[in-house]
């Protein structure tokens, strides 16, 4: 028989204090076009301008993952369990644009908000993705939105160092995986 109720309890996430734009990348071979590795927010792994990601102790944040791939990824958070808030299809290619640009200014610049490059109205996330998830699937040309708070398990010390990443085991040991820092 089924419980009733199952043990334990998730935070109420309520709204968010911080929006982060998070891009989903791939850097082509120029010669064969084929991907060399992928990166999120441009940079791989051991970027040497470091932690980007830095959330604060009892926040909670939106993470919009801005796919601008060919790819669907899954991406797992660690630390976190968050939610799926919905997925809005974009223009990658107006959006790819918008972003060269800016790094071009100046290559710390923010990712630019996906907002003026929505192409449709949001989704609500599939009937399965509804609950608590620590891995979400990101498609490609979609802006997969999820919400977190920051809360700390038992025995789990701030301003440690932990990743978020593409659970494909080929991309993620190619860069697509970057630190992040839990801060008070």
């Amino acid at each position: 028989a089924f419980p009733a109720a199952l043990p334990g309890t998730m935070p109420a996430l309520g709204l968010p204090s911080l929006t982060r734009n998070i891009t989903l990348e791939e850097v082509e071979n120029p010669v064969t076009g084929e991907p060399e590795f992928g990166s999120l927010n441009g940079r791989k792994f051991d970027d040497a301008r470091g932690v980007q990601e830095r959330p604060r102790l009892g926040s909670t944040e939106d993470w919009r993952l801005i796919n601008l791939t060919e790819d669907s990824h899954p991406i797992h958070v660690h630390l976190v369990q968050f939610q799926i808030m919905d997925r809005t299809p974009f223009d990658a290619d107006a959006y790819s644009a918008a972003l060269q640009q800016a790094r071009a200014a100046n290559p710390d610049a923010p990712n630019p908000d996906p907002g003026p490059f929505r192409t449709g109205a949001p989704a609500a996330p599939d009937a399965n993705e509804r609950g608590w998830k620590d891995t979400v699937r990101a498609n490609p040309g979609q802006i997969t939105r999820i919400r977190m708070r920051w809360t700390l398990p038992a025995g789990v010390t701030p301003l440690q160092r932990y990743v978020f990443h593409c659970h494909i085991l080929e991309h993620e040991d190619n860069s697509m995986m970057r630190p992040l820092e839990l801060t008070t």
